[in-house]
Formats: C-alpha cells, sequence, structure tokens
C-alpha cells in the first residue's frame, strides 16, 4: 500500500491540473489560424475615433473637411491625418487566435468594465467597439469582445498594441516641412554660431545640385543630409501652443528658402532651450514642439564640417 501512495499523489496533482487548466480555457478549441476579429470599415466613412488605453488616457479623434482630422480630447493637438488612417488601418487588421466562451457573461472576463475601449462611429450610425479586459493565465493574451456581442475572444497584447496608442501618437511631430528640390537655401543660428547652405544649381534637384556650405564647394549627396537632419527635428512629446513661448530673442533660428518657377518664399523657424529640448515652432504657426537639443546641436554641428 505504502508503494501505491507516490503514484496517488502524483494522480491526483494531475487532475487537480487538468481542472485547473479546463477551468482556464488552456484547452478550448484552437482556430486552424488566426481570424478576423472585426468587420473590415472603410476609412472614408469613419466619422469618428474614441480611444481609451490600459493607462487610462482617452483620446477623441472627429473627421474635418475630406480627410483631415481633429483632436478633440484630451486637447486640441494639430493632428497628422495619415496616423489616424494608419489606426483604421490597424483596426482592420485585428485577429483573434481562438474563441473562449459565445454567449458569456461578460463580467466574468472583466468586458463588463473594460480596461480597453476603441469605438469606430460610422458616418451612417452605426458604432464599432472593441473592448479589452482581464489578462489569460497565459501571458502576453486577453480578453476581448466585439460590439455587443457576448462572444469572448482570447487575442494577443501583441496585437492590441496596433490600437492601443495615445495622443502624442496622433499628432503631428514637428513644425519642419519642405520640399528637397525647392530648396535653395538654409541659414542657421544657433549659440552665436551660424552658417548657411545654398544650391548653386536652382534648376536641379537637390541630390543633382552643387551647393556650398559657407565659403566651400559640396556636392548634392553631402547637402542632402544636411537637409534631412533639418526635416528631422521632431518630438515625441504633446505639443504646446506657440503663445507660451517668448520668441523675441530666440535661442535658434533659421531661415528656409525655397523656389518654384521662379518665385520664392523664405520660412522662418524660431526656438527656445527648456533644459534638454528646444521649445520650436514655424512662425505664425499655433505649434511649438520639444525637439532634443542634442539633434538642435548635431544640425548646427554640420556647419563646421
Amino acid at each position: 500500500m505504502k508503494r501505491l501512495i507516490p503514484t496517488l499523489v502524483l494522480l491526483i496533482v494531475a487532475i487537480g491540473g487538468f481542472w485547473y487548466a479546463k477551468s482556464h480555457n488552456f484547452f478550448r478549441e484552437k482556430t486552424d489560424d488566426v481570424k478576423a476579429l472585426v468587420t473590415t470599415v472603410k476609412a472614408d466613412d469613419v466619422q469618428d475615433v474614441s480611444l481609451q488605453t490600459a493607462d487610462g488616457k482617452q483620446t477623441e479623434l472627429q473627421r474635418g473637411d475630406g480627410a483631415s482630422w481633429t483632436m478633440t480630447k484630451p486637447a486640441a493637438l494639430p493632428v497628422d491625418s495619415n496616423s489616424v488612417e494608419g489606426w483604421i488601418d490597424s483596426y482592420n487588421a485585428l485577429t483573434y487566435e481562438a474563441k473562449v466562451e459565445e454567449g458569456a457573461d461578460l463580467a466574468k472576463y472583466g468586458l463588463d468594465k473594460p480596461k480597453q475601449l476603441y469605438k469606430l462611429t460610422m458616418k451612417n450610425g452605426p458604432v464599432h467597439t472593441v473592448r479589452v479586459g482581464m489578462p489569460l493565465a497565459i501571458s502576453g493574451y486577453s480578453y476581448v469582445s466585439v460590439d455587443d456581442g457576448k462572444t469572448v475572444y482570447q487575442v494577443s497584447d501583441q496585437t492590441l498594441s496596433g490600437i492601443g496608442k495615445a495622443p502624442v501618437d496622433f499628432q503631428v511631430k514637428g513644425p519642419v516641412k519642405f520640399d528637397y528640390d525647392k530648396v535653395t537655401s538654409l541659414s542657421l543660428t544657433w549659440k552665436g554660431q551660424s552658417w548657411s547652405l545654398t544650391k548653386s544649381d536652382k534648376d536641379k534637384a537637390a541630390a543633382d545640385a552643387s551647393w556650398k556650405l559657407g565659403g566651400k564647394d559640396m556636392k548634392g549627396a553631402d547637402a542632402s543630409p544636411v537637409l534631412s537632419d533639418f526635416l528631422a527635428l521632431t518630438t515625441q512629446q504633446e505639443a504646446k501652443p506657440a503663445s507660451s513661448f517668448n520668441m523675441t530673442a530666440p535661442d535658434f533660428s533659421a531661415d528656409l528658402t525655397e523656389t518654384d518657377g521662379g518665385s520664392s518664399k523664405t520660412t522662418k523657424y524660431v526656438g527656445r532651450i527648456d533644459g534638454d529640448n528646444v521649445w520650436l515652432l514655424k512662425q505664425g504657426d499655433a505649434w511649438a514642439y520639444a525637439v532634443p537639443l542634442k539633434s538642435v546641436q548635431d544640425l548646427a554641428d554640420k556647419g563646421k564640417q
């Protein structure tokens, strides 16, 4: 009898493990491959987008005229419309790996008060909803329900990360915009240091033209990275109203001239140092952007080369 005790103990443990796994849906039927979680929507038919992410942040976006979008919550930040279109693409790409339960009590899975909630309101009225509840016992997955349905799905957190975006993810990332081939000069002043990049062959594309940096001749292949560094003055922080900053005597200034069909236009950019950032804006615009000070310094150092 004593010899049987270890075997009985192992059997009891195995039965207990099987019951626990079954009660947590470890043995639910798997689909052959991942399946579409939502009904595909046309981006042009979406009127409003609402996000409540796991950290409690809420973002609301509303379609304006044509393809433009505005942010109504948490603030009226400048919106990059392409980022909204990209988010809708990510929504359409949502998939699930398994159905956990049909006709479920949503509260059992934390879906009555979801930690994440995503809504798309269509122009013709319907509202599509994705609710994210508790995590599964299996790491990296969460319980999800769609619209008003009571079917619960297993969805990977990696998949959900495609729609779990913060307000700054929809924001325009910086003030600098230009057409490379139309640029004829860039003049910069930073901490008492000034230089100018000037295009010698004004009718040629930027990469094919000859340039001068200061008094030094430069090929287009060497001038283009300078312009790229200027264009790359972007932020990962939320923008602030330009009126928040006194730019009477800026720490940074740049004049960019573009020529098109014999007509030239110069755009002025100014910036103010604030810790490890430079708040940069285009004169006349409503928003300023926190650009890393190091990025500005690296651009200014191009004039030493």
